[in-house]
């Protein structure tokens, strides 16, 4: 298996004073993906904390985490990170994002975000398969804590899998790039933790409680949607050096 240089873009940080039981997001990121891509290795770079982006050409593909921020704020970092997946795209480098990353990209690409009308998405949710998606095409039990969601689908993109409140849950694109609206790096202890400290706040106790019982019904499909984003990554990697800027990329099979 030939190495994969891959980028987490940090979108969102891990909220005080959770910083002190549980890693930052490119963390939790490279320890759910990287046993199933055993030959990539990871940098993080973080915009949501004003580091520089990188050259598109620089790695060999790029994950985005998800945030607190809603799209529709439009930062000057988050314009600046739209600009960067339009010239990553045309350099055919492979982009997997998630929760924030899965809106950004579709904002990024034609499509629109906007905060749900039927509210948050919290606690374990079931995400099935669009009619005509092959299998393990990023459907199963997932995580969710989310309020924004995909509201129109960009013009290159398929919808793969969604839920009743999500249909635009996973997208592939016509160009190396798959999204997900769920959090298959989130263990169900962090969703725990996220719940008691925005329940009753954010979104009421009721909900809160809902979504913590749900958590206890979870056989969660991380694994397999790692295993899906794996291959991903293999099969939509690029032939030349990033150092050259010229991809040959070869994306699966939607």
């Amino acid at each position: 298996m030939s190495a994969l240089r891959l980028c987490i873009l940090e979108n969102g940080l891990v909220p005080e004073p959770l910083d002190e039981r549980f890693a930052g997001y490119p963390a939790m990121i490279e320890a759910w993906l990287g046993p199933a891509l055993p030959e990539a290795s990871f940098e993080a770079v973080s915009p949501v904390s004003g580091e520089a982006l990188p050259d598109p050409a620089a790695f060999d593909g790029y994950l985005l985490t998800g945030s607190k921020h809603s799209v529709y704020e439009g930062a000057d970092w988050m314009r600046a990170e739209i600009d960067f997946l339009r010239r990553a795209r045309d350099l055919g480098r492979p982009i997997f994002g998630i929760c924030f990353g899965h809106q950004l990209m579709a904002d990024a690409f034609g499509g629109r975000t906007a905060k749900a009308g039927a509210g948050w998405g919290l606690g374990g949710q079931d995400y099935r398969r669009d009619e005509g998606a092959e299998a393990e095409r990023g459907a199963g039990r997932v995580l969710a804590f989310h309020q924004d969601q995909v509201v129109e689908l960009p013009p290159q993109a398929r919808v793969l899998a969604g839920s009743d409140h999500c249909p635009h849950g996973v997208l592939s694109y016509a160009f190396p790039a798959l999204s997900v609206q769920y959090h298959p790096e989130f263990t169900p202890a962090y969703v725990e933790a996220l719940l008691d400290r925005y329940g009753g706040h954010l979104f009421d106790q009721a909900e809160a409680q809902a979504a913590r019982a749900s958590l206890s019904q979870t056989d969660l499909a991380n694994a397999e949607v790692a295993a899906w984003v794996a291959r991903f990554f293999r099969e939509a990697g690029v032939s030349a050096s990033p150092a050259t800027g010229r991809a040959t990329p070869s994306p699966i099979d939607p």
